[in-house]
């Protein structure tokens, strides 16, 4: 294919009329487990990662010291939650669990929450389909997900690079480091960028309102570094597969030692750290410029009112919601309908929804 030399604008596409929402149940179809199955997951044995590893260890004592998992186990809210009162009111749990150790489980418990989803994720031929079916039809569209794995960013290069991804957040990669091989230097989609080809790329927002896999953050400088295909974590050597040529685990500006970049689930949600305020200001924006807003397998948990909030403040009531999921409890229902006066429901799977006409009617149709 021809490469055009001349710099060029993408299409800016910021106030798409067609907006996705992905929940977990979009991910589950390709064996992301959901937030149930991951406590159950770090007290099983046969993993020697979560079972042998120090994190691993203290995770395992304190739920030993703190929760019952004889009949049921508790949810990451409940643990998190749990976590988070004795940090945020600066009080030790006992002589054993002070407020270091607490700090230390709480990192250790993200690790862990990021090692479990990590070896799940695989190609996923739902996302890919989804993807093409959007530059098919050349359809501008924004998406958030809440989710942390990178099924739809690693599905996105099917498209590339008539389409050009728009974190909506500052990264390590525009900057080139020299400890970064070319291969993961990133485009920046706000910047003038060279034309591949006869079409012109479209920048398309993909919010990750609660973190990314695939994103290392540095509590020093600041900024994070994008791993574009690499999302796995290492319990026992505690590091990142990862670009860095020198050091994995440090930031290449200023050796500041690098960490996950997830907002854990938790009903105690403080936003201090400015990279998620800024995908919130940027998810409010754009839903309040939707004028259909397609939530697929998305069940408003309660740890997520805050998302509930940004929706209710920014889209138009008087604007259509898709909704796709495999439940039709009333509850469920009952959340959606306070959110729009016209709520179309479908119950059906992410994995049969990109296959469906109801897709193809959104994508031609949607405003």
């Amino acid at each position: 294919m021809e490469t055009r030399q001349e710099d060029i604008l993408p299409i800016q596409n910021d106030k798409p009329r067609l907006v996705f929402l992905f929940g977990a149940g979009a991910s589950y179809g390709d064996g992301i487990p959901v937030q149930s199955d991951l406590i159950p997951q770090i007290l099983n044995d046969s993993d020697l990662q979560l079972s042998k590893s120090d994190a691993g260890k203290q995770i395992r004592s304190f739920l030993k010291d703190n929760f019952s998992t004889k009949d049921r186990f508790p949810t990451l809210e409940e643990v998190f939650g749990f976590i988070d009162f004795h940090l945020n009111n600066e009080l030790s749990l006992s002589k054993k669990w002070t407020l270091k150790e607490l700090r230390d489980l709480k990192s250790n418990l993200t690790k862990a929450l990021h090692y479990i989803i990590s070896s799940k994720t695989k190609q996923s031929e739902h996302f890919r389909q989804f993807w093409e079916k959007i530059k098919l039809n050349r359809k501008e569209i924004g998406v958030i997900t809440t989710n942390y794995d990178t099924l739809i960013d690693e599905s996105f290069d099917r498209i590339y690079s008539e389409y050009l991804i728009d974190y909506c957040i500052d990264l390590i990669n525009f900057r080139y480091p020299d400890n970064i091989t070319p291969f993961d230097w990133w485009i920046n989609p706000n910047k003038p960028v060279t034309q591949f080809g006869n079409k012109r790329p479209i920048r398309t927002k993909l919010l990750k309102i609660h973190g990314s896999l695939n994103w290392k953050y540095c509590n020093c400088c600041g900024q994070v570094g994008l791993t574009p295909w690499e999302h796995g974590i290492n319990l026992k050597t505690d590091s990142f597969d990862s670009f860095f040529e020198s050091d994995i685990t440090t930031c290449p500006f200023d050796e500041n030692k690098l960490s996950s970049l997830i907002q854990v689930p938790t009903h105690l949600k403080t936003n201090t750290n400015f990279i998620f305020n800024k995908l919130y200001d940027e998810a409010g924006y754009t839903v309040r410029s939707a004028k259909t807003l397609v939530i697929i397998g998305y069940s408003f948990p309660e740890a997520d009112v805050h998302i509930r909030a940004m929706i209710k403040r920014n889209f138009n009531p008087e604007n259509q919601i898709i909704v796709v999921n495999k439940s039709t409890a009333k509850d469920l229902i009952y959340r959606y309908e306070s959110l729009s006066k016209n709520v179309d429901y479908h119950e059906m799977t992410f994995e049969r929804f990109v296959k469906s006409r109801l897709f193809e009617k959104i994508i031609k149709n949607g405003r």
